[in-house]
């Protein structure tokens, strides 16, 4: 679909805002300018009644005995010309039995008055009323006929027809249309020259391509892993992304921020490039690069990229644990598209009352216990890796049994979740293990965290070892399942060991095996704002 030009979007808003702004005052003005006629036309006519109804002709006429109801008689006759001279659609007047004596159509002399408005006027009142009568609907003015003890003897109806009132009404509406019209003409004109205005402060560009330009910049800086620097003459950043930001720490404040290291300073110094040149900055081995810019006005300044040495370390260190997190989600998604095969089937089956039941189960007996009991550990990435465990040791029809004797924060360094990954992962499927095929399947994982140390149990209800079996456990290339095994145990003690940690196993033949060990563990420190949100 092709976009609207930026010119095109103004004038059309600006143009509807006008159009829909005027055609609701002319609503509204058409509104009460009706209101008006109708309330005038109301009043007029029935003053007209009260006049009429004062005549001495008309009197007369209503107290004769009998009544003449003729049409060619001459007080018909001389109501009609009054009634033309005075341009309304209709005199009526009528005796006490509702019968006219006079009407523009002469078939209707003599016959009962319609429109069941007239019993007050008969009562002695005078009013304005609205109703449908013989020449459809009108406004109606009406006024008693008294004699001369004051007794009502007849009536007077005056009135116009809603045509007669809407004629007055569109002659009054052509000049406020006229107006209206001119307004939304210079309205036009003006959202015209807006539009123009605002596309020639833009140089020509339309808003979505600049906003796309921003937003691919934004991202594409963003999404390197590297540090990118623009670095002005005057030795001040003036482009910074995240990454490098995070690279040189508290110095940088943002654009337009001093360069803080005078080590980092020195590669603006020259205007030669530098590649690859090694620097040890806030305590990180960095490689940097720098290429100088060139300009016409010959103002100097510099991109600089930075990379971290140790990330590559890092991420090795990180793969130990990918496995063991893997083959948990693999469990785990096993048990969702099982639950998920259940539900399908129930929909197609259209049992909505057992789909309701049964995923009310689920989150009474499944989702809520199993979030509740890793509550306590702020780390998502632990979090999720113990929530997983769990479906693989439901898949395993083991009882994973996970207790919390304090609240786990997150760690200070992200390399001890995952080695905190790699020592549970391997544990835990020692136990699980362990207790495959027996009849009680019962692993017990029991976190803790006191005085800067974090304590982990693994305990299960397997075979259990002997003291020999406990001192060849950790034994590299050592087990009991077969060649290719015996590594996961000794590969956590050498973490354990490397962390300044402690690693101890207790094990009863027949009573299961627990396996004890504690890590230094940092916890992470909540960022102080200073009140800013």
């Amino acid at each position: 679909m092709k976009r609207l030009r930026l010119s095109a979007q103004i004038f059309l808003l600006v143009a509807s805002m006008i159009v829909l702004t005027l055609g609701m005052a002319f609503l509204l003005f058409n509104y009460q300018l009706r209101d008006n006629l109708e309330r005038a036309q109301g009043e007029r006519v029935m003053g007209l009644a009260e006049v009429l109804a004062d005549r001495s002709d008309i009197r007369q006429a209503l107290a004769a005995r009998p009544i003449v109801h003729d049409a060619g008689s001459a007080l018909r006759l001389h109501v009609e010309a009054l009634r033309e001279r005075l341009g309304v659609d209709f005199i009526t007047v009528m005796d006490r039995d509702h019968l006219r004596l006079t009407h523009p159509k002469p078939a209707e002399v003599g016959r009962h008055f319609r429109g069941g408005d007239e019993d007050p006027a008969l009562e002695g009142e005078s009013y304005v009323s609205r109703s449908e009568g013989t020449l459809g609907i009108s406004i109606r003015g009406f006024a008693p006929v008294l004699d001369a003890d004051g007794r009502v003897i007849g009536a007077v109806a005056t009135g116009v027809t809603l045509s007669r009132v809407g004629l007055l009404l569109a002659e009054n509406r052509q000049v406020v249309m006229l107006g209206i019209a001119l307004l939304m003409l210079v309205g036009g004109l003006g959202a015209w020259w807006l539009a123009r205005y605002i596309k020639r402060i833009l140089l020509g560009f339309e808003p979505h391509q600049i906003s796309q330009w921003v937003q691919e910049r934004q991202a594409l800086l963003a999404s390197l892993h590297e540090g990118v620097l623009a670095v002005g003459g005057d030795g001040r950043i003036t482009l910074i992304n995240p990454a490098a930001r995070e690279l040189l720490g508290p110095g940088p404040a943002g654009n337009d921020a001093e360069v803080p290291e005078t080590a980092l300073r020195t590669l603006f110094d020259d205007r030669a490039a530098a590649l690859n040149r090694r620097l040890t900055l806030n305590g990180r081995a960095l490689i940097v690069n720098r290429v100088p810019i060139r300009d016409r006005h010959d103002a100097g300044g510099s991109v600089v990229t930075l990379r971290d040495r140790s990330e590559v370390n890092r991420l090795a260190e990180e793969l130990t644990g990918v496995s063991r997190y893997a083959q948990a989600l693999r469990a785990s998604t096993h048990e969702f598209k099982n639950r998920l095969h259940v539900i399908l089937g129930l929909v197609q089956l259209r049992d909505l009352g057992r789909l309701e039941r049964y995923l009310r189960e689920l989150d009474d007996t499944l989702i809520a216990p199993a979030a509740a009991r890793v509550s306590g550990v702020k780390d998502p990435v632990l979090a999720g890796f113990l929530l997983a465990k769990g479906s693989e040791a439901r898949e395993r029809r083991i009882e994973l049994d996970i207790e919390l004797e304090s609240d786990i924060p997150t760690a200070a360094e992200e390399e001890t979740c995952h080695l905190l990954v790699t020592i549970i992962g391997n544990l835990l499927e020692n136990a699980f293990e362990a207790v495959a095929g027996r009849d009680d399947r019962r692993v017990t994982l029991t976190l803790s965290l006191d005085a800067g140390a974090l304590s982990l149990h693994v305990a299960d209800s397997g075979v259990g070892m002997s003291e020999t079996g406990k001192a060849r456990a950790l034994e590299q290339g050592v087990s009991t399942k077969g060649e290719g095994r015996g590594y996961g145990l000794a590969m956590v003690q050498s973490h354990v060991e490397s962390r300044g940690g402690l690693l101890t196993i207790y094990s009863t033949p027949g009573r299961g095996t627990l396996v004890e060990v504690t890590l230094p563990y940092a916890v992470a420190v909540t960022p102080v704002t200073d009140g800013v949100i």
